[in-house]
């Protein structure tokens, strides 16, 4: 058998051939990767493997795939803030800071509409059937402000970010992004598409801010260091200033949609929102965040806006296809964002490698003369 045949590994015995059919199974598990990360990674993973393998194995274990395959999930469910540890770092501070300052005003607009809700005592006659209070407070608020229970696991992990508690944290996120996935759906099933379509954008919001805190908490560096929250304490601030009661829309008994500001044509919107990715991309301090954030905040526009059925009045028209566009707009340009950065740092590197060359080989001139 050749070297070609198999992998050749050593040990203090000599020598050791792997079975081919071993080698040819662990690349086809690797493919499962990310390319960008196989690319850096693989030679290193299939050495790991190879090592650990056992004399006459011929399969990877059971272990193994499965440790591949969650890996590889993991790997592809963090690939937007970058393919290595260092990317994920820089972009996961300027995404969590700018989408905390993002969701705070929508939480708290709709929690004071939720007290406002309960509180009422029109609601209270219409539910008035239900005989526990704290039932018929819960409905109340539920029909008002469906994401109230997300936006309050939100406001719990803050503060569960805030004293440190990460995995804490980290289980409200979920909990927060789940209620809002939850909350889409039953409007959905209820025939209330045009309120999941103005709810998905900022389920969209709470689903990147929970991938992000997932990616930050995985370092040993605070989720929020002294600089970073002293920036987002501010900009929640202004954005609680700057934030108007009324929403970017309303919708009136009669389902009839009106908009409180001026409405932009779907190439106006793409062009604006192409417009501020380019130019996060083109801001290298902040290109690693440049794919959540332009995701995130596209599916946060296009569900406040009038784009999906062409500036229609009557709502009844928004059907589950535009909740689901909403979304698959939002990866496309996540990922389409996430191909260029990655083509970008690579041809920086590039740059950077030949650089070193040149000045190496100029060096070596200099000492031979």
């Amino acid at each position: 058998m050749s070297d070609h045949d198999g992998y050749r590994d050593t040990d203090a015995a000599g020598p050791v051939l792997v079975a081919p059919v071993l080698v040819r199974d662990y690349r086809r598990l690797l493919r499962l990767f990310p390319y960008t990360y196989r690319r850096a990674h693989e030679a290193e993973m299939l050495g790991h493997l190879v090592d650990g393998a056992r004399p006459g194995q011929s399969r990877p274990t059971r272990a193994e795939r499965w440790d591949l395959l969650r890996a590889a999930a993991r790997e592809w469910l963090l690939a937007p803030l970058g393919p290595t540890e260092r990317q994920r770092a820089s972009a996961s501070v300027v995404v969590l800071v700018v989408l905390t300052a993002v969701l705070a005003a929508p939480a708290a607009y709709d929690l004071v509409r939720a007290v406002q809700a309960v509180t009422d005592d029109s609601a209270r006659e219409v539910l008035g059937s239900l005989s526990s209070p704290v039932l018929l407070a819960t409905v109340a608020a539920l029909v008002a402000v469906p994401l109230a229970p997300a936006w309050l696991a939100w406001l719990s992990a803050l503060v569960a970010v805030a004293v440190g508690a990460r995995r804490t944290a980290l289980v409200l996120a979920a909990l927060a992004a789940t209620a809002g996935v939850v909350a889409v759906g039953a409007l959905v099933s209820a025939e209330r598409a045009f309120v999941a379509f103005q709810a998905v954008g900022w389920v969209v919001v709470l689903l990147a801010f929970l991938l992000t805190l997932v990616a930050r908490a995985r370092q040993e560096a605070p989720v929020f260091g002294a600089r970073a929250g002293a920036v987002a304490f501010w900009m929640t601030a202004a954005t609680l200033a700057l934030s108007a009661r009324g929403g970017a829309s309303v919708v009136s008994q009669e389902h009839v949609w009106a908009s409180a500001s001026v409405s932009l044509s779907v190439q106006a919107v793409g062009l604006l929102w192409l417009s501020a990715v380019a130019l996060l991309v083109l801001v290298r301090p902040v290109r690693q965040a440049a794919p959540v954030l332009g995701g995130a905040l596209l599916a946060m526009t296009l569900s406040r806006s009038d784009v999906f059925w062409s500036g229609a009045l009557d709502t009844t028209v928004v059907n589950l296809g535009d909740v689901l566009g909403v979304v698959g707009i939002s990866v496309a340009l996540t990922l389409a964002t996430r191909w260029v950065v990655n083509r970008l740092d690579e041809l920086a590197a590039a740059r950077a490698a030949h650089r070193a060359f040149l000045a190496a080989a100029a060096d070596g001139t200099a000492a031979a003369a």
